[in-house]
């Protein structure tokens, strides 16, 4: 019995501090507020947005080609004979003037041929006005007769007098052809130009359709442009009712050497490279400091459009696609790409002034995925766009 009192008086103070500490830890749990749980707030991915002016694009397309001449000739004689003189412009190099005497062939034997088909008419002029007089004599004879019938032909000398007006006729021509020989012995310069070979010299004989030289025009050359059906379609030239288009004109990577106009385009396509040539022409190349056969960039104007958006290509999602910022959500708008350059693309269609245009890279887009947003100036880098676009260069 000594033994149980014992050991309950050694575990009571025990005992007592447990439920001392139960006690605390019941009241303690009674005067504690309960927390109070909030709504778990969903956080948006970060972008950067930037709003842009519309602004007028006029497009460009740029190409390459060889300024050749329009007009380019074979000078030939149309006589024959020694040549007497040569112009100090005919040699190659040389330019000249329409109308210009570029060579003399002797022309003695053609002045020669002019007199005796000059005599040749005189002489059968002098045998119509005998066959004149003839006729009227024999028609006054039939008169003086008093007959009333009409005579014939024959007795009023018709068949000779028409024969001596046809020998007339033909001396009249074989004087124009004298004469025209004569003149062929002057060649003269067709149009101006220069001269790109020289074939004959004074004492050289030639004949008729020989050789003399190679000509060419310089009031106007051509430069033949190869152009795709992308860039066609860039210049609206799928019907030849916009020809021409102004084009500027300048050295591969050098200066612009002036302007030009493209006035057509040629009816087939070329059968190795299946491009389409437009033809350029160029007037007083000279003047422009041009050479023939000298090598040309070509930037043909085409139209100009107004209320254009340039947006970095970057910005834009896959099959014309843009990020935009609506409402702290995603909206993926689709527009109209115009045109495309290196870095820019040109919208016409389905952007405003007021559309914030996420610049912020997303790597997985979804519609309507929130979004929190950091605005950019549209003065920064990523949002500054040019005036013109330069379009595809020349395959």
């Amino acid at each position: 019995m000594q033994n149980n009192q014992s050991f309950w008086k050694k575990i009571t103070p025990f005992i007592i501090i447990v439920l001392v500490v139960i006690g605390l830890m019941f009241v303690m749990r009674l005067l504690r507020d309960e927390p109070q749980t909030q709504a778990r707030q969903e956080t948006g991915f970060l972008v950067e947005t930037v709003q842009l002016e519309p602004q007028s694009l006029t497009i460009e397309v740029s190409t390459q080609g060889v300024l050749i001449p329009k007009r380019s000739i074979s000078l030939v004689a149309e006589v024959s004979g020694r040549v007497v003189s040569v112009d100090d412009s005919f040699v190659v190099g040389g330019q000249f003037k329409q109308g210009d005497v570029l060579l003399q062939i002797e022309t003695d034997d053609y002045q020669v041929a002019v007199a005796r088909a000059e005599a040749n008419l005189a002489s059968a002029r002098a045998s119509l006005d005998l066959e004149q007089a003839k006729a009227e004599q024999a028609e006054k004879d039939w008169q003086s007769f008093g007959k009333k019938s009409k005579p014939s032909d024959l007795l009023l000398n018709i068949p000779q007098l028409k024969g001596a007006q046809a020998a007339v006729d033909a001396a009249k021509a074989d004087l124009q052809k004298a004469r025209r020989d004569l003149s062929k012995t002057t060649i003269r310069a067709p149009f101006a130009g220069a001269v790109l070979a020289k074939q004959v010299d004074i004492g050289q004989f030639v004949n008729v359709s020989g050789q003399l030289g190679r000509l060419a025009g310089s009031e106007v050359a051509e430069i033949r442009l190869p152009l795709t059906d992308r860039q066609l379609e860039q210049l609206k030239l799928t019907h030849s009712d916009r020809l021409p288009l102004p084009v500027n004109l300048s050295l591969v990577d050098g200066p612009k050497v002036g302007e030009a106009q493209l006035v057509r385009l040629e009816p087939e396509k070329d059968p190795q490279t299946l491009m389409t040539y437009g033809v350029v022409e160029v007037r007083e190349p000279f003047d422009l400091g041009l050479r023939f056969n000298t090598f040309v960039q070509a930037d043909i104007i085409g139209p100009t459009y107004d209320n254009v958006f340039a947006v970095p290509a970057e910005w834009l999602l896959p099959k014309q696609r843009l990020p935009l910022y609506r409402n702290d959500r995603l909206h993926i708008q689709s527009v109209t790409v115009i045109e495309q350059s290196d870095e820019l693309d040109y919208i016409s269609e389905g952007l405003s002034t007021e559309d914030q245009i996420i610049t912020t890279p997303i790597q997985f887009p979804e519609q309507g995925m929130v979004l929190r947003r950091q605005s950019i100036s549209a003065d920064s880098p990523s949002a500054t766009s040019e005036n013109n676009s330069q379009a595809d260069e020349s395959p």
